[in-house]
């Protein structure tokens, strides 16, 4: 039998870079791989609204939705598959309230986030390199 999970993730922007999380040990699903913020969506939610409440569970951020950023997917397990949206969001405090889902956070620069984001991640950032440049200078302006 198997298993598929659909999450939403954060892109999210403050004074010129990006939020990641680094998984606790204790999370048996992905322990200490840094992600973007955010998790699964419940039955009868919206992936905005679901993606509004992890963020703050997580990080204690509200966020401003702006777009979609991408959408991925990666095997777990060869029965459970991950449907990943990653949206571009925006916040205006970098002060972080971690939950203890996670262990760490660190905000990092555009060019720098491929070589600290889990290989889960990477293909996605990678293939949306420009879209994720172009958010940030948009943002800048």
């Amino acid at each position: 039998m198997s298993n598929i999970i659909t999450a939403v993730k954060g892109i999210i922007y403050c004074k010129g870079r990006l939020l990641i999380v680094k998984r606790s040990e204790e999370d048996t699903s992905g322990s200490g791989d840094w992600e973007f913020p955010g998790g699964k969506i419940d039955f009868g939610e919206s992936p905005e609204n679901a993606l509004k409440r992890e963020v703050y569970e997580e990080t204690g951020l509200d966020v401003r939705i702006c777009d979609i950023a991408y959408a991925d997917t990666f095997m777990t397990s060869p029965v459970k598959q991950v449907i990943i949206i990653c949206y571009f969001c925006i916040t205006d405090t970098d002060c972080i309230e971690l939950s203890a889902e996670h262990c760490d956070y660190k905000w990092v620069l555009t060019d720098k986030l491929e070589e600290n984001i889990c290989d889960n991640f990477k293909s996605g950032v990678n293939l949306n390199r420009n879209k994720i440049r172009e958010f940030c200078n948009y943002c800048e302006k």
